[in-house]
This record gives C-alpha cells, sequence and structure tokens, in this order.
C-alpha cells in the first residue's frame, strides 16, 4: 500500500466542513447565523471530527442533519474502506481490531489512520453514527425509546442514553422536547424517514437510470417513487424512497417486520443514490476540465446510481455483458422467478427476493435466454463469495483483482461492477463503446478512440472518474441503448 499518511485531497468542501466555538462548546454550518469572535472559531472538516474534540450540534442550523457524519473522500483507501463498513454496521458486530484485520491494518495503524484523516477513531465514527440515526428517530417519529435504541443499533436504551448523551449533551428524551412539531412525520403504513443530502441532485437522471433496470417482482420504479423488497430477521418486507420535491432530502417509508438496526438498511440506499458522495469537490474538477466542463455544466448534481446489495448488482452487470438493458432485464427477472424467494404475497406490486449467492451457486441456464459461459460466471462469482476468496467489502484495489480472477470477468465487467456495486469513485471502464463514441464527438473525429487513449485522457479526471464515465454515458443521445448506461 501506499503511504497511508501521504499527501490526502482536501477532506472535505465547504459543505461538509463544520465551523466549532471554542467559548460555547457548539459547532455549527458554516451558513449559520450566529456570529461568534473569529478568534474562537477552530473548522473541522465534518461533525463527528467536531465531536470527537467535544463540541456539541448548534440548536439553531442543526449541522448534525445536513452533513455526512464522516468525510469519505480525500482520505486513502483503507480508511474509505473501513468507514464503509462501519457504514454498513460492521463494528456493531465486531470489534475495531476485526475492522483493522478486515483492511489490512494492525488496531493501532488504523487508529492513527482514522485520528490523521478523520479527527476520530473508528469507534467513536461508530457510537457518533448510531447516536445521529437515534437522533433522526427522536426527531422525526413518535417511536417508543426502545424502538429507537433498536433501529439504531443500540444494545439496550440504557447504552444509547449514555451515547446519545455524550454526543449531543441532552438525553434522548431531552432532545425529543426541543424537537419542532414540523418535523414529526406522520407514520401511515410504515415508518416514514427523510434522508437528507447536499444539493444538486439530479432526481430525473437517478430515477432514469433505475427505471429500466428494475428486476421485475424485486423492484420498481413508479412515477418519482422506488420500490424494492428485503429481508429482515429472516421475514420480508419493502422500503420506498420517494424522490419528489424541491428540498434537499429524499423520503423513506419503510414496510418492514421489525425496525431493528433499520440505520443499515438507511445507509444501503445513501449509498446507493450516492448521498454522501462529496459532489461539490468531483464537479469542480471536472468543471474545470476543457473535454468534460460543458457536460458537467450542463448536467449538475448527476451522480453515479449503485445499487441495494452488492452482490446483485455484480449479477446484473455480468447479465448484461453485451446486450441491450430490456434484455438485461428480462433474463434479470427470469432468474429472479426461478431461483428469488417467492414472498407469501404481492406487497406493494413486489413478489420476490433476490437470489442469494447459495441459490446461484446452483443457476440452472436452461430456458434463460443466457450463454452457458454468463451462466458459469455468475456461478463462479456466487462460489467466490460463500467461500471467502471474494470479499465484496474488501478495499476497491483487492476487489477488482479478485474479480479480475473469475471466468467471465474482463476489465469492463470488473469497472462496471466496481462503479456500480462498490461504488469506487475512480472506476472507469475505458473499453466501454458508449464512452469511446462520447468521446469521439467530444474531440470531433471520425472514429472512437483506442481504449489506451481513452484511459490516458482520463488520468486527469482522477479521483473522479466514475462521475466522468457518468457524464459522458449521459451525453449520449442516440445509439444502442447499453446496460451501463
Amino acid at each position: 500500500m501506499s503511504d497511508p499518511l501521504g499527501h490526502t485531497a482536501d477532506m472535505g468542501t465547504r459543505e461538509r466542513r463544520v465551523s466549532a466555538v471554542a467559548t460555547t462548546g457548539i459547532y455549527c454550518r458554516p451558513e449559520c447565523g450566529a456570529r461568534p469572535n473569529p478568534e474562537n472559531v477552530a473548522a473541522y472538516p465534518s461533525p463527528v471530527a467536531a465531536e470527537a474534540a467535544g463540541y456539541r450540534s448548534c440548536l439553531r442550523c442543526r449541522p448534525d442533519r445536513h452533513l455526512a457524519v464522516a468525510p469519505a473522500t480525500g482520505v486513502p483507501p483503507a480508511v474509505a474502506s473501513a468507514l464503509g463498513l462501519i457504514s454498513a454496521g460492521y463494528l456493531d458486530r465486531f470489534d475495531e481490531q476485526a475492522l483493522a484485520d478486515r483492511v489490512g491494518y494492525s488496531t493501532r495503524q488504523l487508529r492513527r489512520l482514522f485520528e490523521h484523516h478523520v479527527g476520530a477513531t473508528p469507534a467513536f465514527v461508530a457510537r457518533s453514527r448510531r447516536a445521529h440515526f437515534a437522533r433522526r428517530l427522536l426527531d422525526e417519529t413518535d417511536l417508543p425509546m426502545p424502538a429507537v435504541a433498536g433501529a439504531a443499533g443500540f444494545g439496550s436504551v440504557r447504552q444509547m442514553n449514555r451515547v446519545v448523551a455524550g454526543i449531543f449533551r441532552f438525553s434522548p428524551t431531552a432532545l425529543r422536547a426541543k424537537r419542532r412539531e414540523r418535523d414529526v412525520l406522520v407514520v401511515d403504513g410504515g415508518l416514514r424517514l427523510r434522508l437528507p443530502f447536499v444539493e444538486p441532485l439530479d432526481r430525473r437522471a437517478a430515477l432514469d437510470h433505475l427505471e429500466p433496470k428494475a428486476t421485475p417482482g424485486v423492484e420498481a420504479v413508479i412515477g418519482s417513487t422506488y420500490r424494492r423488497t428485503l429481508e429482515v430477521c429472516g421475514n420480508p418486507g419493502v422500503i420506498e424512497v420517494a424522490l419528489a420535491g424541491s428540498e434537499a432530502h429524499m423520503e423513506l417509508t419503510a414496510h418492514l417486520p421489525t425496525f431493528d438496526s433499520i440505520i443499515d438498511d438507511v445507509a444501503r440506499i445513501r449509498s446507493m443514490f450516492g448521498l454522501d458522495d462529496d459532489v461539490a469537490a468531483a464537479e469542480s474538477r471536472l468543471g474545470a476540465d476543457p473535454l468534460l466542463g460543458p457536460l458537467v455544466r450542463r448536467r449538475p448534481g448527476l451522480r453515479v446510481i449503485g445499487g441495494w446489495d452488492r452482490f446483485e448488482v455484480a449479477v446484473r452487470v455480468i447479465v448484461g455483458q453485451q446486450i441491450s438493458v430490456p434484455g438485461a432485464t428480462t433474463i434479470t427477472g427470469r432468474i429472479v422467478e426461478r431461483h428469488g424467494r417467492a414472498l407469501p404475497g404481492s406487497a406493494l406490486g413486489l413478489d420476490r427476493l433476490f437470489p442469494t449467492p447459495d441459490a446461484l451457486r446452483a443457476l440452472d441456464p436452461v430456458g434463460l435466454g443466457m450463454p452457458g459461459r454468463r451462466e458459469a460466471t455468475i456461478r463462479a462469482l456466487a462460489e467466490a463469495v460463500l467461500d471467502g476468496s471474494l470479499d465484496l467489502g474488501a478495499d476497491p484495489e483487492t476487489v477488482r483483482r479478485g474479480l479480475l480472477g473469475l471466468p467471465g470477468i474482463g476489465p469492463w465487467t470488473a469497472d462496471v461492477i466496481m462503479m456500480r456495486a462498490i461504488r469506487d469513485p475512480d472506476a472507469f471502464p475505458s473499453s466501454d463503446l458508449g464512452i469511446r463514441h462520447a468521446l469521439r464527438a467530444l474531440l470531433g473525429r471520425d472514429d472512437p478512440p483506442p481504449a489506451a487513449e481513452v484511459e490516458a485522457l482520463a488520468h486527469a479526471w482522477r479521483p473522479h472518474r466514475a462521475l466522468a464515465a457518468q457524464h459522458l454515458w449521459s451525453a449520449l443521445r442516440t445509439g444502442p441503448t447499453r446496460e451501463t448506461r
């Protein structure tokens, strides 16, 4: 690995930074109306860094509601991987030593990296994550305290009380008493929560990406709402994400058998829609490029959209090799119908769970309309995930190397999986025909540039090449509908 304490990009854009005031012990958003003496103000890259330094969030501007808890960009790959694992609830089940082993460092070294790049230890980031989510439930729902504790991943109400008081300097009961009535969402047919993000976000582009790829029986896009099935504690459920509106949040409605650890489901949705992506930093870098700049300015808020589950997205990408989006959707639907668990009844028009790796290790290609080699690749992927030889939660470099070691997966497939499933911000399928045709038009040529030239051009777009690819695909007005677009 490269020098873990070497040069990194800025720890956060202005939207992610907070200002902490030494005399009050409070941290605020940059645009807060408070006007403290500048001599008493210090900048921190994120709320979690300010909290680790002993500050609590301002009750006026509520920086804990509007900003990402910890910066996930501009940090070394191991730190980014560890932050991703923490966001997925890894430290709710394992300790810091297991996390360090997972990303290839000693516990001491990982803590040192976190202190340097994040401003807090991994354990503190995990506690802050649970506390922030608990506060959102306290603000927006009338769930009783035991239900709030379970949903936020705490082992007990007592543990929640201790951690929340340590982060916010108020008990959960006191925080609920301070909430504004207009913040409360009425629970009618499910638990409703807001998912805030930093604008801009191209909502239409996100829906246009998901709608043609929605797996029949598992997913659907109805108007401006995305729906999908999931499994919680062995029981099926459905979530809905409404993208309509002009305010800087999406609205999630969860129809689940239990809300315990729903914090992890919310984290998946945030990752899927790129709600914590540092779009401002990426657009600033790409917008300054003479080739990409006009595309970026034309589509502000465009994001790389991922998926609910890494294995599920990887299967979809493999199915989509060299065929159209409708064709891939049809075949994926057949796979789900044959190998996915059927729900007892239709829930909001959905009736299946996506097949597990265990189910797809015995994938039967007969009648699927898919080449035998592609079926073998899916089975190999399932086997590798099951036996641990491929860890889709590892750092991007390791995952890509593991993917390329599987039969039927070349650079194009690996890079698209890295973009959509792993959400590596620097993944870039330089051999993609759509990208090459988009560059042909931008360069004013008769023929698309070869992959080697595309790779050389893309070097200037690091570390935001995935978003660059998304802009290039979006720039295509005509031509075949490709699976990656």
